[in-house]
């Protein structure tokens, strides 16, 4: 009874650190008022992420299947948020990396998060 009890924080938690990004690029237009790089890096993140957890959902998912899944969503997640970084014309390949890893790892542990927070089907 006690995970029934705790699902509504882990969901919770889950949107936080899937939404993280977005705040962060919100940040980001906030202080140039014309930057929305971010905001579209953090959405071809988000959706990396959301494309292979939805793929691979299982009926029974165990926390193994998750975080394999996991390890899947970031790789592809941080691919396409290099992508789409490289496509609106950022050049600084560290920072290109940093910044996808980063919303790479957000968008990943709340997608695997929400995962784990569903109930289990029999």
């Amino acid at each position: 009874m006690t995970s029934d009890r705790s699902r509504p924080i882990r969901v919770a938690l889950a949107v936080a650190l899937a939404l993280a990004p977005f705040v962060a690029a919100l940040i980001r237009f906030t202080q140039t008022r014309t930057d929305v790089r971010y905001f579209w890096v953090a959405l071809a993140s988000f959706l990396g992420a959301l494309i292979v957890m939805l793929i691979g959902r299982a009926r029974t998912q165990t926390r193994k299947v998750v975080l394999r899944l996991s390890v899947v969503a970031f790789l592809v997640s941080t691919l396409l948020a290099v992508l789409a970084a490289r496509l609106l014309g950022a050049s600084a390949m560290f920072g290109i990396v940093a910044v996808a890893v980063v919303f790479a790892l957000f968008t990943t542990a709340g997608q695997a998060l929400y995962s784990l927070s569903r109930p289990r089907q029999s």
